[in-house]
């Protein structure tokens, strides 16, 4: 079937270990079109019934080998739907005019959430009890989402032609900054073009923003629209505009776009002193939209010491820096709103115009949490083996600080006075096999690790510490 996302998540279904539950799906470059299957079920169907059902599934201990220890109760939820269109199997005979799929019951599955009456496009995924399941990962959606890919899915049932590269084209903002009355529209009768080194190909969006391209050879291609002024072609989590894709000869690629505003905001987060923060995060509003829990527009401030925060739209909003009010050792001060106030009713709303670019939104923030600095230095015990080392300073609140290389197996750490650190080292070796005391080969370890030292924050004093690894015995027996 169509590959738009790849799966690469341990769905929870009969004869998966209850114990991995996490899911995560992440896009996959073009490749040939495999088509409909003849062991697919795809269709387009509703929802006349949702039901919540229990069934034993086996516990596997996470990383563990051997079989199922037990059982444990676990819960599904069955989806009775009503089919409206087949794509595979396409035959009446191969496939009912009513299904049930099921989904996994928690949150950190896969598990696709469908809602009674509404239509839906479903691909399934068959579980080990032959018990047909739908996903997040899979391609799954509800029907309004599935334009550009309807026509698609009827020209690989019906043998016809399929188009290479398809999707939507829609209007947009960046993530947390969209009002929830101005939803994502689809753009009509917009020029779109594919070009390689080697050929060229055009064509538009239709009233409903989709766009399809045929025949298109194997090649590396730039995507491009003549869209109106002030806009970018881009996804809405991505800086910047749309990167090459290479399409080989017989893909079916799904390509969804949007076009973003092309307004920019940088600025730097300042100290007391005038100079940038090493390190800062900034989150922007619409203003009247900010909430203490809910996330904005993020941007990092670094090394080079600005934010940037690019495709915002004309309006007015508010800049909040360390949104959540942590006591960080890598930005110590309290969270402040631009210019540097401390409450959000005394902050200075920034006004942009469409594609207005401002470059110099500086905000400074003031009373730092009482820190001081602790350096580390990593010795051997022996002749020290090739390998990564990483020091860590872990926090018993708040975060941790981040490690301030300064020379060979010497760091540095900022730490908060409110709190106590345990400081710990490791080295991570490289493989390879040492030989001991001219006698049989042995092994070193993967890893090995330095005694952790306990430090007070409060303990000012304490301005040096030392974390000794101990060589292995094949690393030292020469």
């Amino acid at each position: 079937m169509l590959g738009r996302s790849l799966l690469v998540c341990l769905l929870f279904i009969p004869g998966i270990s209850i114990a991995t539950r996490a899911c995560t799906c992440s896009d996959v470059p073009p490749g040939k079109c495999p088509g409909l299957q003849t062991d697919d079920v795809v269709f387009l169907g509703t929802v006349t019934a949702v039901e919540e059902i229990a069934y034993a599934a086996p516990n596997v201990p996470e990383g563990a080998d051997q079989a199922p220890v037990d059982m444990v109760a676990a819960r599904l939820t069955r989806y009775h739907f009503r089919i409206d269109e087949r794509f595979a199997p396409a035959s009446a005979s191969a496939l009912s005019e009513e299904i049930d799929i099921y989904s996994g019951g928690e949150d950190g599955d896969c598990g696709y959430r469908f809602k009674a009456g509404q239509q839906y496009v479903v691909f399934t995924h068959q579980g080990t009890d032959n018990r047909l399941f739908a996903t997040i990962c899979g391609g799954t959606r509800t029907v309004s989402e599935a334009k550009a890919l309807l026509p698609q899915l009827r020209a690989m049932r019906n043998g016809t032609r399929v188009a290479s590269v398809f999707g939507v084209l829609r209007r947009s903002e960046p993530p947390f900054l969209a009002l929830p009355d101005d939803p994502d529209e689809p753009l009509p009768n917009i020029s779109l073009r594919l070009r390689s080194h080697d050929d060229r190909f055009e064509t538009s969006s239709n009233d409903d923003g989709v766009y399809t391209f045929y025949d298109v050879h194997a090649g590396e291609y730039n995507f491009s629209a003549r869209l109106p002024v002030r806009m970018e072609l881009t996804h809405r989590s991505q800086t910047g505009g749309l990167a090459q894709f290479r399409i080989p000869n017989g893909a079916c690629y799904e390509f969804d776009v949007n076009a973003l505003p092309t307004g920019h905001i940088r600025g730097s987060v300042l100290g007391p002193d005038g100079k940038p923060l090493p390190i800062a995060s900034v989150e922007l509003y619409r203003a009247g939209t900010y909430e203490d829990s809910r996330p904005g527009l993020w941007g990092f401030q670094g090394a080079q010491g600005v934010f940037d925060l690019d495709h915002v739209g004309a309006g007015e909003y508010i800049l909040v820096f360390n949104r959540a009010n942590r006591a960080d050792p890598n930005s110590p001060y309290p969270r402040s709103f631009y210019p540097g106030v401390s409450d959000s009713g005394d902050a200075q709303t920034i006004k942009l115009k469409d594609g207005q670019q401002l470059l110099k939104v500086n905000m400074t923030v003031k009373n730092r949490y009482p820190t001081h600095l602790l350096r580390v230095q990593v010795k051997w015990q022996g002749a020290r083996p090739p390998g990564s080392v990483t020091v860590m300073a872990k926090a018993d609140d708040g975060q941790n600080p981040s490690a301030e290389k300064l020379g060979d197996s010497v760091y540095q750490f900022t730490l908060l006075e409110s709190t106590n650190y345990t400081l710990s080292a490791w080295e991570d070796l490289t493989p390879r096999r040492a030989a001991g005391r001219g006698k049989a080969d042995c092994a070193p370890p993967a890893r090995i690790d330095a005694e952790p030292v306990a430090v007070a924050g409060a303990d000012t004093d304490t301005k040096d510490v030392t974390l000794t690894l101990v060589s292995p015995a094949c690393e030292t027996a020469k």
